[in-house]
């Protein structure tokens, strides 16, 4: 039996709580411009940041996703397996770096922020409480690491 719950009014996200995503957002497009535009020396350690920084924020999305689901009444198991998952995901790809390109792991981590944009914007009666917030962390990191994907390719 499908689960059918009410759409949710999409609510905007209090100053406070946009005031830290964009301070917590900061990493993405401080470290992609030193990768791509820095000095030579500081590049590795700006692409190492960037990508565990990519790493983290998935998680920290995953478990976001995890805690609202947790709080509906009869909870999914496929919203708190695909959180879990898509965390799980990203520790993949981080690790893969010295094993792959780093062009791969770059284009990893943006199919893995943008499945799990569409995961939560695509998915009917999805508990996201601030969508608006969402889709401005997943567009900074991909635009972010899109920098440094092209920067990885033509080096």
């Amino acid at each position: 039996m499908d689960d059918v719950r009410p759409r949710r009014r999409v609510e905007s996200a209090p100053t406070a709580l946009w005031m830290i995503a964009l301070f917590a957002l900061a990493p993405f497009p401080v470290a992609a411009l030193v990768f791509s535009f820095g000095p030579a020396d500081a590049a590795r350690a700006a692409l190492s940041t960037l990508l565990a920084w990519a790493a983290l924020v998935v998680a920290f999305l995953g478990g976001v996703r995890w805690g609202l689901e947790t709080r509906e009444p009869q909870p999914r198991w496929y919203r708190l397996a695909f959180s879990a998952l898509t965390a799980a995901t990203a520790l993949m790809v981080l690790l893969g770096r010295g094993r792959a390109p780093d062009a791969w792991i770059l284009g990893g981590f943006i199919v893995v922020f943008m499945i799990q944009w569409m995961f939560d914007h695509q998915t009917p009666d999805t508990p996201a409480r601030y969508p608006t917030l969402s889709t401005a962390i997943t567009a900074s990191a991909c635009i972010s690491l899109g920098l440094a994907l092209e920067k990885a390719l033509n080096a």
